[in-house]
């Protein structure tokens, strides 16, 4: 006859290995993540709404040190002003006078960070390179971390 207390510790002992084993997959996978840029671009065409574009990237850095650089980057470009900037949540909202964006900055871990920027987009007037994708590659250069664009 089998022992219960035996067979709980065998499944215990059975589950415990294969939870090492998830978190090491996930921790792979997160790594072929990291600096692959993510854009996701929607203009209503014939319509007044405005559309979007927004781009995002995981960074192997502190999220306080992903949102002073983008603060710094902010603050360097003559041509956009920071409108509204929230330190606590790492946000902050820009402008040019004719489009607004914003940034946010998100810790997943103590060295792990996405960087996010949103931009409304009028129809009729997309630019041919785009303000949320050159703000990313800016803020990841400025870092010296290599960013690309992310293979569909």
């Amino acid at each position: 006859m089998v022992n219960p207390i035996r067979l709980v510790g065998f499944f215990l002992t059975v589950l415990l290995l294969l939870s090492g084993v998830a978190d090491a997959q996930m921790i792979f996978l997160g790594r072929k993540a990291l600096g692959k840029v993510r854009q996701l671009t929607a203009e209503v065409k014939g319509s007044q709404q405005p559309g979007y574009d927004a781009a995002t990237v995981l960074l192997e850095a502190r999220a306080d040190k992903v949102y002073s650089t983008a603060v710094n980057v902010m603050e360097a470009n003559k041509d956009w002003t920071i409108t509204r900037k929230d330190d606590k949540s790492r946000s902050l909202e820009f402008s040019d006078g004719k489009r607004t964006a914003g940034v946010q900055v998100s810790s997943l871990d103590e060295q792990l960070s996405q960087l996010l920027i949103v931009s409304s987009v009028t129809s009729g007037k997309t630019d041919a390179t785009s303000l949320v994708l050159n703000g990313v590659l800016r803020v990841c250069k400025e870092m010296g971390v290599h960013c690309q664009l992310a293979d569909e």
